[in-house]
C-alpha cells in the first residue's frame, strides 16, 4: 500500500471516529518504514500519532509537516494543499469526537 493511501484510509477512519483504526494503520506502517528505513516517512506517521495522542497540537503539526522535506506522495501536486486537507480533518475529528488517544469518547456527538 502506498503513503497516500495510508493518508487517506487514516483521514476517513478520523472523520468517520474510528480512531482505533486510524490509529492502528499509522503504526503499522510506522513499523514498516522503520523495517525498510525510510526514516521521512516513519516521522510523518510519528507526527500523526503525536497528534492523536494529544502531544502536538495542529498547527505544531502542521508547521513541521509543511516543511518540503515530507513530501512524501510522488503523485500529490499540490502538497500544501494536502497537507491542510489533512490537518482540517484532523481538527475536524478532535473537536467533534474530543480525541485524545488511546482514550476517547466516540459516543460524544450522539452518533453511536
Amino acid at each position: 500500500m502506498n503513503t497516500e493511501d495510508v493518508i487517506e484510509i487514516f483521514k476517513i477512519s478520523i472523520v468517520d471516529g474510528d480512531v482505533n483504526n486510524a490509529y492502528s494503520i499509522v503504526e503499522k506502517n510506522m513499523k514498516k518504514y522503520e523495517k525498510k528505513g525510510e526514516d521521512i516517512k516513519k516521522e510523518f506517521m510519528e507526527y500523526l500519532i503525536k497528534g492523536l495522542k494529544g502531544e502536538l497540537s495542529t498547527d505544531d503539526i502542521s508547521n513541521v509537516l509543511s516543511d518540503d522535506k515530507y513530501n512524501i506522495f510522488p503523485y500529490i501536486r499540490d502538497y500544501k494543499g494536502y497537507i491542510f486537507s489533512l490537518i482540517d480533518a484532523i481538527k475536524y475529528s478532535l473537536n467533534r469526537y474530543n480525541i485524545k488517544y488511546p482514550d476517547f469518547d466516540a459516543k460524544r456527538c450522539d452518533d453511536l
